[in-house]
């Protein structure tokens, strides 16, 4: 159990590096031409299940926050283990069909209960795929122009992963998104590294992908403001103020004018952005696009005494944890008013718990939403051990006394 005293949040913080980003950068390095740099990673779990991923594809070393990658001669047969990494894993089976030998890919903890059959049943047309209990295996082969269709309503990574297949395929490929498109910005931002990789990148109602990955030197991975806004939103509702250094990008720029819009000062510069003050107004927000924000945003909203609505949340559902349920679980503890209904979030503060007893379910942005949380109201953490799949400095700045 991890306790933290409540008090203000004050002083001045590197934002983390963007997780979904190094991990796209990572891959996309191992199946390019030429030798790339990739600057300014942290060794996040999730990080480290993409490191592991791509070593039976490439030279792959390591010099304190820098990686460096150049393709090689695949093994023939490669086994490693994902760990709870859930697009480590749908862009590895994805991209190990296309490449001739035989693959194990192993996964656990609360990834075995996480979707990933679609995108099995997608690749069993292309090539022999077995879904085992805690394992996954491939029969890789060279595969002609790849013409597939997918759900986009369960997870975006199964588009990600076919799209760096299609850079494998012969003439690429086009894959058709069926439904929904949830977290599609996810989507844009593959997109957005193979076109830096010189892929060409065509999306409207498909989405194809022309041609083979080309190095394109050194890549600096940018901050990570879905990560950042849980410092962010602590300096605010704890009353305190945080300077977080380096730019959002355009992943998750849009959690500052929410935060702005619900009252907080918020300044931006071209190196960092300053909150402080507090949040004072509800707000009605859809946040499908990227429901990684809900968790810092349901926060800020557990601290204005007026109604804040937050749209385009079921996907939460397929998440480490039912994140519906599980970001109920952390505002009702801090005795906020709080429901799910008609597809929305609805809440309503300011908390009335002290001294609260908080779980994480064994989700990493539930672990960092219980720990800013602790830190305004007071209270303790069943497990911090999750947040080390995104985040793991992120104890640190929590245990800085008020």
């Amino acid at each position: 159990m991890f306790c933290i005293s409540r008090g203000r949040l004050e002083g001045k913080f590197r934002a983390p590096p963007s997780k979904p980003m190094s991990q796209r950068y990572l891959l996309a390095a191992a199946l390019a031409e030429g030798l790339t740099e990739v600057r300014g990673v942290e060794w996040s779990d999730d990080f480290v299940a993409m490191f592991r991923s791509v070593q039976p594809l490439a030279r792959v070393t390591a010099l304190g926050d820098s990686v460096f990658v150049e393709r090689r001669e695949p093994d023939v047969y490669r086994a490693f283990n994902v760990l709870e990494s859930g697009f480590t894993l749908r862009t590895s089976v994805a991209v190990y069909a296309g490449v001739p030998g035989v693959t194990a890919i192993y996964f656990g903890g609360t990834l075995r209960g996480r979707p990933v059959d679609d995108l099995v049943g997608v690749l069993r047309r292309v090539t022999e795929v077995e879904k085992l209990p805690g394992a996954i295996l491939i029969i890789g082969r060279r595969l002609p122009r790849l013409e597939v269709e997918i759900r986009a309503d369960v997870s975006s990574q199964y588009i990600s992963g076919l799209m760096y297949l299609a850079t494998l395929a012969e003439g690429g490929g086009v894959v058709k998104p069926v439904g929904e498109r949830k977290s599609w910005s996810y989507v844009e931002a593959t997109a957005a590294v193979l076109e830096k990789f010189g892929a060409g990148v065509k999306m409207s109602d498909v989405v194809e992908v022309r041609g083979s990955l080309r190095s394109p030197g050194v890549l600096t991975t940018p901050a990570d403001y879905s990560l950042a806004a849980f410092l962010l939103a602590t300096g605010a509702v704890t009353g305190g103020w945080v300077e977080v250094t380096g730019p959002p990008g355009d992943l998750d720029r849009g959690v500052v004018d929410i935060f702005r819009e619900m009252g907080a000062r918020v300044e931006v510069s071209p190196h960092a952005v300053f909150v402080s003050g507090g949040f004072y107004r509800g707000v009605e927000v859809d946040l499908g696009f990227n429901p990684d924000l809900v968790m810092p945003v349901a926060l800020a909203a557990a601290f204005v005494e007026d109604v804040t609505v937050v749209r385009g949340v079921e996907h939460l559902r397929y998440k480490e944890s039912n994140r519906v349920e599980t970001v109920l679980d952390v505002l009702r503890r801090l005795g906020v008013w709080a429901e799910y209904r008609n597809g929305a979030l609805r809440i309503r503060g300011p908390p009335t718990a002290r001294d609260v007893y908080f779980s994480t379910h064994g989700d990493h942005r539930i672990g960092l939403m219980a720990m800013a949380a602790a830190r305004a109201v007071g209270g303790c953490v069943d497990d911090i051990s999750p947040v080390a799949k995104s985040w793991p400095t992120f104890i640190l700045y929590m245990s800085q006394p008020p």
